[in-house]
């Protein structure tokens, strides 16, 4: 397990689920990378994943395990939600705890961001103040779990009574019917 105190990822995205926009992100390593690029394919990857279900019901990402790094997804609230939390772990920590970390993150991010996240319309511009936060859990994401904040059920109840309070694209995976093979005619 862990012999420091900071905390256990590379790095953490915040993502705008419906655009894969890169809200607000924090590189806690030494490695460069493109947050765009980055944060798009996240959002890629949990959509292909949903396409490869091959059902109605709508597959969430959990994690993605590879030898000694782990991709983390957390959501707050329903699969519609606008915040998607992803973060590169350095599988230091067990899962639950990570899981812990990024919904406290997200529970945090939307109390402080709700107005500019339901009316969000590309201007990443009033989240970045969050970055600031987003470094002070670096060394205090201990703190993160017995800060004082808003209990996630309680936010995931206001998420879900406002989603209801206004109309809803409901997105379902379709895929075209095979019709046979077509004649082309010149």
């Amino acid at each position: 397990m862990r012999s420091t105190k900071t905390i256990p990822f590379h790095a953490i995205f915040l993502i705008d689920s419906r655009s894969g926009c890169d809200l607000i992100s924090q590189n806690y390593s030494q490695n460069i990378f493109d947050v765009d690029i980055i944060s798009g394919m996240l959002k890629a990857l949990e959509m292909f994943v949903s396409h490869l279900a091959y059902s109605q019901n709508y597959e969430q990402l959990q994690e993605i395990n590879f030898q000694g790094l782990r991709i983390v997804y957390e959501r707050l609230g329903p699969v519609s939600s606008s915040v998607l939390c992803v973060g590169i772990s350095k599988k230091e920590e067990n899962l639950e705890l990570e899981h812990l970390i990024l919904k406290n993150i997200l529970v945090e991010f939307y109390s402080a961001y709700h107005p500019f996240l339901t009316e969000f319309h590309g201007d990443v511009v009033p989240f970045r103040s969050f970055k600031k936060r987003l470094l002070q859990y670096r060394f205090e994401w201990n703190n993160l779990l017995t800060h004082s904040s808003p209990s996630i059920e309680n936010m995931i109840e206001q998420m879900s009574m406002e989603m209801y309070r206004t109309p809803q694209v409901v997105r379902s995976p379709s895929f075209p019917k095979f019709h046979g093979f077509q004649k082309i005619v010149d």
